[in-house]
């Protein structure tokens, strides 16, 4: 069970689990265990003390919710701050009620509005602790935990559960308050408590059994002692269930799931692009071999499932591609035959249907959607398809094995969630289309040259200046610069504290959007200067060759000469950036023997019109 438990909840999809068909690869995401600082009260011990052999080192520090509760200092080997705040601390302060009247805050609402108004006063206090904490401590990711939600209705089974008084309902109103307020901040995130304890069992480790909906928190015979003078002597909680069992399993999961969001956070060797074989992958059996089988039974089960997780994936952001060995025209016959609707061609960025080595094929996707293969992971049933993929591309991510295990892996996996997402990351799917689309129109145009193409293609690129994290740009600058490879000139990745930290003393943030007759690509550039030098700049890969990177660099310069006469760049070989190893050098960049400097600024290509500039000398104008 234990082990179930942490397959479960921890699903890396580079982990070396013995039923987790992804083997390690050279871009495996590390195993480093984690350094966290628990902070809450006496509720939250058993984290500290059911984690032994994890791996992990806990540091609890004693800390409550009032208003003017001291906030601990993060130590600087810290990976990560998980905070439980005291429900009953913070309805005495919202409602201005001292204990013990406070826990019976619940129980003596009389009205809607009241529950309304109490709610109103949760929520400001809420977002003052939350903003307390996350302005203390901003170095590291800070983990709020849910508050426990009532495991029963406390009004009676016949009474309505959803009625503004309902506890139940209260609590997860708070909850939903809670997580407001933490995403509203920089380095704050919301840690669903009670997920895990829906799937461990409730039973085995809430107290709102006996205890009031104010301290719902984990199973505690602290005041068993003090019973055990009366005429019925009680028996100890944890020998009445299976606690020890029960909480461990939490805390193990919990753990996992902290281990989880650290790694969605840092966005390390994220999968961009799942590729799909199809034949008893994508359905059950062999549909050009009939099998008796009719389209629902091909689909019903596991297979629906699966697409249903290919598509939340997608909605994450995610592309996703297909790679089958059969005749093209009857197989996309026998495809939307089968899914009738529920997904089709268009939600695939590349499709490859045809007899050639899947490797070769893969090969052909990667390149058209532009990705690196540790980025890629493909599906399959067949192990030795798997096997000739892995040995022509090392890189790649191969699942096959047990396909109950695929839905799972898809949508737990850290690999394959993302922090936020941006208005790009939803588009990305038709921007990857449209840009083959665009991509194939040069053949069309006989005897135009690459330059005529480009000019036809009427480019606009608009530049913005971010200067706080309220930017309507902030999340897709900070998302493209911690996900792009092939184009970051230093390959650096940051922490979102460090980025702000970066623009607030001074730093200069430019992103810039493409846009052309055929597509709208969004946000597709980030440049970073501070003083005189061009700290870093990253490009997506759906502009390549069109030219926007030199526009980029010739609105840098000209800004970072404003500071002095001769600027500088730097320049990092990441082993997977080499398609920027020359960028400076084309914007008019010197190799020195220490460094890259510059003191004049390059023109940008005149077939590109600069949308929101005052002149060429100075910086954006549209200030965000």
């Amino acid at each position: 069970m234990r082990q179930f438990i942490r397959d479960f909840f921890y699903t890396s999809i580079a982990d070396k689990q013995v039923n987790l068909p992804l083997p390690p690869t050279s871009l495996a995401i590390d195993a480093r265990k984690l350094n966290i600082l628990l902070l809450g009260t006496c509720g939250v011990e058993i984290l500290g003390k059911r984690s032994a052999n994890t791996g992990h080192n806990i540091r609890h520090i004693i800390m409550g919710s009032k208003r003017h509760e001291p906030v601990p200092v993060a130590a600087a080997n810290d990976d990560v701050v998980v905070v439980n705040l005291t429900l009953r601390h913070i309805l005495s302060e919202a409602a201005n009620t001292p204990e013990p009247a406070v826990d019976m805050l619940f129980a003596r609402l009389k009205s809607d509005d009241e529950a309304r108004a109490l709610l109103a006063s949760v929520g400001e206090f809420i977002a003052l602790k939350v903003g307390q904490l996350t302005a203390k401590i901003n170095s590291v990711p800070i983990l709020f935990m849910s508050f426990f939600e009532p495991s029963f209705n406390y009004l009676g089974d016949l009474i309505d559960p959803s009625s503004l008084t309902s506890p139940s309902y209260l609590v997860r109103e708070i909850n939903r308050l809670l997580f407001d307020a933490v995403r509203k901040t920089s380095n704050g995130y919301f840690l669903d408590a009670n997920e895990i304890l829906n799937f461990v069992g409730r039973r085995h480790l809430q107290d709102d059994v006996l205890l009031s909906s104010s301290h719902a928190s984990f199973i505690n015979d602290w005041d068993f002692k003090l019973d055990a003078s009366r005429l019925n002597a009680p028996k100890a909680l944890i020998n009445m269930v299976t606690y020890e069992v029960a909480s461990r399993e939490f805390t193990l999961a919990l753990l996992a799931r902290v281990e989880a969001i650290v790694k969605i956070v840092a966005q390390r060797n994220p999968v961009k692009l799942i590729i799909v074989d199809l034949d008893d992958t994508l359905w059950r059996g062999v549909a050009a071999e009939g099998e008796g089988l009719n389209p629902s039974e091909r689909i019903e089960g596991w297979p629906i499932g699966l697409v249903e997780a290919l598509l939340f994936y997608k909605k994450r952001g995610g592309l996703l591609a297909i790679c089958s060995k059969n005749d093209e025209a009857p197989t996309i016959e026998r495809f939307n035959a089968i899914w009738r609707g529920a997904i089709t061609l268009d939600d695939f960025a590349s499709v490859r249907i045809n007899w050639q080595p899947k490797s070769q094929n893969i090969r052909e996707i990667m390149k058209e959607v532009n990705l690196l293969p540790g980025n890629c992971v493909f599906i399959d049933d067949n192990d030795r398809e798997l096997s000739e993929v892995k040995a022509a591309i090392p890189e790649i991510r191969c699942l096959g094995g047990n396909h109950y295990d695929w839905r799972r892996i898809i949508l737990r996996s850290a690999e394959t969630q993302v922090p936020v997402v941006t208005e790009e990351s939803a588009r990305r799917t038709e921007l990857v289309r449209a840009i083959s689309q665009r991509e194939a129109s040069v053949e069309v145009e006989s005897g135009a040259s690459r330059e005529a193409w480009l000019a036809s293609l009427q480019l606009r690129q608009s530049f913005y200046l971010i200067k706080t994290p309220k930017s309507k740009y902030f999340e897709r600058a900070f998302e493209l610069i911690n996900k792009t490879n092939q184009f970051n000139t230093t390959g650096k990745r940051w922490e979102k504290s460090e980025f702000e930290k970066f623009i607030s003393k001074g730093g200069y943030c430019i992103v810039s959007s493409l846009r052309d007759k055929l597509i709208d690509n969004g946000i597709i550039s980030v440049c970073l200067i501070k003083c005189e030098s061009i700290v870093q700049v990253v490009l997506s890969c759906r502009v390549f060759g069109l030219g926007a990177e030199l526009v980029v660099g010739a609105v840098a310069t000209r800004l970072a000469l404003k500071a002095q006469p001769q600027i500088r760049a730097e320049l990092v070989d990441t082993g997977k950036n080499a398609t920027c190893h020359d960028y400076f050098e084309r914007i008019g960049f010197s190799q020195t023997q220490t460094g890259l400097f510059s003191s004049a600024a390059n023109e940008w290509p005149s077939y590109i019109q600069i949308e929101n500039l005052g002149t060429s000398d100075f910086p954006p104008v549209q200030i965000q």
